[in-house]
């Protein structure tokens, strides 16, 4: 086809000029491929595939991830007809990007971009990157009990897969073992028993070993304090009560000066 735009004049010239006709097709689809679990730092494809499409030179694929564009592409072909073109995304897997979605779309770009047809979208591709468990909170505690407190030791994990727990107790016994989930990431143990508390978060990418430091809490020297006054005290009038109530032969009488050796104080009538 060569439709054409033309002019007459007055005095019977012509001009005219062929206008340029771009006969498009939308692709029959657009899919992803090389879809597959990746474990962490290691580089990995997805390719996507864009079935039928013209003119291919006017062609470009874009690549998302999220709400953020990853990437470009455009191709240099020079057939009008109908072809088949294909764009391969590379990146290197990070534990962020476990479950982001990641998709291509495919665009003609034939007019502005808002009066040309719509991109033709591929389905989205969650990532599953397989990563070792790293602790959520500190690596190792020390933590301080008081009587009647209670504390809980946060062992929890993150990492893909879900990591699995055990526990090592400092001088448990079997019925208070027998007694808590050992492979449950939060514990309480017993005033009863401090000491060190480990615990190990495992999965198949790797395993992690964090340290619970549990020490009693040093007693209140405001009460040692007072209790030491008071023993004094006690001392101090037991002091007096000897120098008060003993004889001069060292025998305690609460009656020291009617006391004579030998006889009663008093006498009774038979």
């Amino acid at each position: 086809m060569e439709p054409i735009c033309y002019v007459n004049s007055r005095d019977g010239d012509q001009c005219t000029k062929v206008l340029p006709v771009t006969v498009y097709k939308m692709p029959d689809s657009v899919s992803l491929k090389n879809l597959r679990t990746v474990e962490e730092g290691r580089q990995f494809a997805i390719q996507c595939d864009v079935v039928n499409v013209a003119p291919a030179r006017n062609l470009s694929v874009v690549w998302h991830k999220g709400n953020k564009i990853l990437s470009s592409q455009t191709f240099d072909e020079s057939s009008p007809s109908p072809v088949s073109k294909s764009s391969v995304l590379t990146l290197t897997a990070h534990r962020d990007d476990d479950g982001a979605e990641i998709w291509c779309e495919a665009k003609l770009n034939l007019w502005p971009k808002e009066q040309g047809p719509p991109p033709v979208r591929s389905e989205a591709h969650n990532v599953n990157v397989l990563y070792p468990p790293t602790f959520t909170n500190d690596p190792n505690e020390n933590l301080e009990m008081t009587v009647g407190s209670k504390i809980s030791l946060n062992c929890t994990a993150r990492g893909n897969p879900v990591p699995s727990y055990h526990w090592q107790f400092p001088n448990f016994t079997q019925v208070w073992y027998r007694s808590h989930d050992v492979n449950h990431p939060i514990l309480t143990p017993s005033s009863k028993f401090p000491g060190v508390y480990i615990c190990t978060a495992s999965n198949s990418q790797g395993t992690v070993t964090k340290y619970f430091i549990i020490t009693k809490a040093p007693r209140d020297q405001t009460i040692i304090a007072t209790i030491v006054r008071l023993l004094v005290a006690f001392g101090l009038l037991l002091f007096l009560a000897f120098l008060v109530f003993t004889t001069h032969r060292g025998i305690f009488s609460c009656k020291k000066g009617d006391y004579l050796q030998g006889q009663p104080t008093s006498s009774v009538p038979v």
